[in-house]
């Protein structure tokens, strides 16, 4: 009775040492040849050679006194073991830009204040010196986006400087605030206006939680005035909109003003503590940023560059 011959290893235990192996035989004709090349006895390179041919159940190798050749088999395994080392080289390379943080993917949650200064210029000079690296930008309220980075949905935060507990922060610049008022109104020609004076007139502000209203919150509660809020809408821009048809006035960033230099209404800069607000780099823990997070961060100044 015949035995059935042994079901040879499948080729996906031939590992890339022994390949490399085999091509420094194929190569260099000559297995000692081999072994001086990739600093390895003789016998090893041998040894794996044969392992090679049993675990693909064919002959590799055509051994001589003049050294060895490779069999057609050996031919074909040759030029597979290339392209593999080409894909493993192009592995590596990948894999050592994603450590640098050449490479990747960033989860960016900016508030308003923060786009309204040099965040959308620092983004673009980012993406022209990392134009491998990926950044998926959403804007919402700052204390959203600091909870996006405290849950984990966000990698990066970039808001108004309060409300961020649990979270490593870093400053990373300012949002000077403005005073926009109807050009008829009381107020319009003042060149600069404490916000308290603001407080006896309608104000308009943004439907959500946001940090140009919180600071107002706490200013009105510290002059003991209750605010006048005659409407909440979804954007600054609306809000200028509706304070040149006079239906209050409000605080936005004074950034705005160009945007709005054809309406009737005045900005006007504010004095004291008020005048803006602190604009802070949020993470949950610096030394477990991604490497392309981290190369954000140093490419807008926050840790120092690798």
């Amino acid at each position: 009775m015949k035995h059935p011959l042994p079901i040879p290893p499948h080729p996906r235990d031939i590992d890339p040492v022994s390949l490399r192996l085999f091509l420094a035989a194929v190569e260099e004709g000559s297995l000692a040849r081999a072994a001086a090349r990739e600093n390895i006895v003789p016998s090893a390179v041998s040894k794996r050679m044969t392992e090679m041919e049993e675990a693909f159940g064919v002959p590799l190798l055509e051994r001589g006194v003049k050294g060895v050749q490779a069999t057609p088999a050996g031919q074909a395994l040759a030029g597979h073991a290339r392209v593999l080392q080409q894909q493993t080289a192009r592995m590596h390379r990948e894999m050592a830009g994603f450590a640098t943080g050449v490479r990747g993917r960033i989860r960016l949650a900016a508030s308003v204040a923060a786009l309204s200064g040099d965040l959308p210029a620092q983004i673009q000079s980012f993406r022209r010196a990392y134009p491998q690296i990926e950044i998926a930008l959403e804007e919402s309220t700052t204390q959203q986006v600091f909870q996006e980075v405290l849950e984990g949905r966000a990698d990066v935060a970039v808001g108004s400087d309060f409300g961020h507990d649990g979270l490593q922060v870093f400053p990373c610049g300012y949002c000077e605030l403005a005073a926009v008022v109807p050009a008829q109104h009381l107020l319009a020609d003042s060149e600069i206006l404490d916000y308290a004076q603001l407080l006896p007139y309608d104000q308009i502000e943004l439907n959500r939680d946001n940090g140009i209203s919180a600071v107002f919150k706490q200013a009105a509660q510290q002059a003991g005035v209750a605010r006048r809020i005659s409407a909440r809408v979804s954007s600054h821009e609306t809000i200028c909109n509706l304070v040149a048809r006079g239906m209050g006035v409000a605080v936005v960033p004074m950034y705005l003003k160009p945007r709005h230099a054809s309406q009737d209404i005045r900005f006007i800069a504010l004095s004291g503590p008020w005048s803006g607000t602190p604009l802070c780099i949020a993470v949950r823990d610096l030394e477990a940023l991604p490497p392309a997070a981290r190369a954000l961060l140093a490419h807008m100044g926050a840790v120092p560059k690798p």
